[in-house]
């Protein structure tokens, strides 16, 4: 029986869909998720239909905590910087990063989303914005539905639908997906302008460049396909020394340009834990701080040996 292998038609994934990358191992079907692959998160995080899928990191240690049997390969596609994403009512009062505490923000996929989950912390840790100062409004696709998740009482938490919408009509200060602008409208605007310098320094600080999908496997995958795990990730290898190599400056990578990562020393940049550890570990931080998992889970926990 083959085995199956879903990833996003989009920067490095896209080398293996192409079949300019191939996985060296017998009876692969490689799976096109789409040009943005939040379709299959919910899936991957409850039938988990593919041996290995692309899925957003905060997604899959939720999903861990909560016992979906599932682990990560060191393999990370997509990496973001939130406040990139981060959309806002003209008409809300929010001028800088601050200005976020006490609004009504936006989070179309669902609270513990990737973008909601490292905007908290990186407010918490670096603007002095207590997350709990915060209306978190989650949109009606949440990525994690089907995962019964914590979700903690100190948060005040609504559900609106088509909050692109609602924030252009004023119900929302502010919407945050993974990069971008989160709605077009005449009367939003992105709240940073320029968000290079605070990427910078925040890598600078942490040693971070917060991580936006990994690729993760099925437990029982990984012991009646022995081998899958260490061909994919070397098809990456390859994908994403190719994508580095060649993406052009003006290329966008999740709201970024490649030539101002290239500028600020954050691309080419490699897989495997030895890079994105520290970033790993952030998030871990960032959602057990919050109180949406109960466990600050190790790199060897979650992990491929």
């Amino acid at each position: 029986m083959g085995v199956s292998v879903a990833v996003g038609n989009r920067l490095i994934t896209r080398h293996l869909l192409s079949g300019r990358v191939a996985v060296d191992y017998p009876d692969v079907e490689l799976v096109d998720a789409g040009p943005a692959p939040a379709p299959i998160f919910p899936a991957m995080v409850t039938t988990r239909p593919y041996d290995v899928g692309e899925l957003t990191i905060g997604n899959f240690l939720v999903a861990k905590d909560n016992g979906v049997r599932l682990v990560a390969l060191p393999i990370f596609p997509n990496l973001f910087f939130p406040l990139t994403g981060v959309t806002v009512n003209d008409g809300a009062g929010i001028d800088e990063i601050g200005d976020l505490a006490g609004k009504r923000v936006g989070v179309p996929l669902g609270f513990a989303s990737n973008p909601a989950v490292w905007l908290r912390g990186i407010l918490a840790h670096h603007h002095g914005v207590a997350p709990d100062s915060i209306t978190w409004v989650e949109g009606e696709n949440d990525s994690l539905r089907g995962v019964p998740y914590p979700k903690p009482e100190r948060f005040a938490r609504e559900q609106m639908s088509d909050l692109d919408a609602r924030l252009a009509a004023g119900d929302l200060d502010a919407l945050v997906v993974a990069g971008g602008n989160a709605a077009q409208a005449d009367n939003v605007h992105l709240l940073v302008d320029d968000p290079y310098p605070l990427l910078q320094r925040y890598h600078e600080e942490t040693g971070v460049f917060p991580i936006n999908t990994l690729l993760v496997m099925k437990e029982e995958s990984v012991t009646e396909s022995p081998g899958l795990a260490e061909a994919v990730c070397k098809a990456m290898d390859e994908a994403t020394a190719l994508y580095m190599d060649e993406e052009p400056d003006d290329s966008v990578h999740q709201g970024l340009l490649a030539g101002d990562l290239r500028r600020i020393g954050l691309f080419p940049r490699g897989q495997g834990l030895d890079v994105h550890g520290a970033s790993v570990r952030a998030v871990v931080d960032y959602l057990y701080e919050t109180e949406i998992i109960g466990k600050r889970w190790t790199l060897e926990e979650l992990f491929v040996a």
